[in-house]
């Protein structure tokens, strides 16, 4: 395996076109096309769906897609240090989300880290399946921001952040705008934005799956990101459930609790904090944080429904 296989790889996967990923490296598609061959025979496995009209990734190249990231940034780092000669001493400490959206809150966290870390140096791995608790054991992942999932191996910890409830973000102009709070059953009248199965939490899709129950598929809308679901409702076409984990980012919606919807689990995952002085310090001062911005937002009695967890 080589940087240009991954570097093509990574390509393809970014634009779904072989034509524009090599455009994009400046090479021949050909030149694209027979590195991604030579990678999946390496790998013995599929990384692309391809038909005449359409590439797409295979679970396989999902999978693939956060390892082949980092170890192309590794040999970036260590291009670089090759070519000054000099040795960089900072110490990486990897962050795993399954979103963007996920690292939302972690900018105080990373402040004060770096403050008591001067050699600190934040890494994160976005991936949107199980393969991130896989790196977690591993210990090639120091934590993982996400909300509570069952099955996980009892050598993995977790500590409770928040416990955010649902909410439905809608346009100034529809119809539940002035409503203050809704419940499902009034939701259910209107169109509904929501969160694409594949991508949600348990506690999610359980919900969802009531919600939606009966309703005709042209009435609901899958996005893959909370981003995505409130262009989707700030553009009209219905409201988007979520998560009450992004208040304030969306100053174009308005949010109206939904009453009846149970609270979901948000927190950080850890394999072990032992002789870890930073992971260490990251949980106690993401909790701190996560503590704090509840309090602000609804008011010091939010504060007292968060668990203080196990350090």
């Amino acid at each position: 395996m080589n940087t240009m296989q991954l570097a093509c790889f990574l390509a393809v996967a970014e634009t779904l076109s072989f034509a524009r990923a090599a455009e994009q490296l400046h090479v021949t598609q050909p030149a694209v096309t027979q590195q991604i061959h030579s990678l999946e025979s390496e790998l013995n496995t599929q990384l692309f769906r391809r038909t005449t009209r359409a590439v797409e990734l295979t679970q396989a190249g999902l999978i693939f897609l956060g390892d082949a990231k980092l170890m192309l940034e590794i040999s970036e780092r260590a291009r670089l240090r090759a070519e000054h000669a000099v040795e960089d001493l900072r110490q990486p400490f990897v962050i795993g989300c399954h979103a963007d959206a996920d690292v939302f809150r972690l900018a105080e966290t990373l402040r004060r880290m770096a403050g008591r870390f001067p050699d600190l140096y934040p890494v994160f791995q976005v991936v949107p399946f199980r393969r991130l608790y896989q790196r977690l054991l591993e210990e090639t992942v120091d934590v993982v921001v996400a909300f509570r999932e069952g099955g996980l191996r009892k050598s993995i910890r977790y500590r409770e952040l928040a416990r955010p409830g649902l909410v439905a973000l809608v346009d100034p102009g529809h119809p539940l705008a002035g409503a203050g709070e809704v419940e499902f059953a009034s939701l259910r009248e209107y169109p509904i934005v929501a969160l694409s199965p594949q991508r949600s939490p348990e506690g999610y899709r359980s919900q969802l799956h009531a919600l939606l129950d009966g309703l005709p598929p042209e009435r609901v809308y899958f996005c893959e990101s909370v981003e995505t679901a409130a262009v989707l409702a700030e553009g009209g076409f219905g409201a988007a459930v979520v998560p009450d984990l992004f208040r304030g980012r969306e100053p174009g919606l308005v949010l109206l609790p939904i009453a009846d919807a149970q609270p979901l689990s948000y927190g950080v995952y850890y394999k072990s904090l032992a002789e870890k002085p930073r992971r260490r310090a990251f949980v106690e001062l993401t909790a701190e944080a996560f503590a704090a911005a509840v309090q602000e937002e609804l008011g010091p009695e939010a504060g007292e429904s968060i668990p203080h967890g196990d350090i």
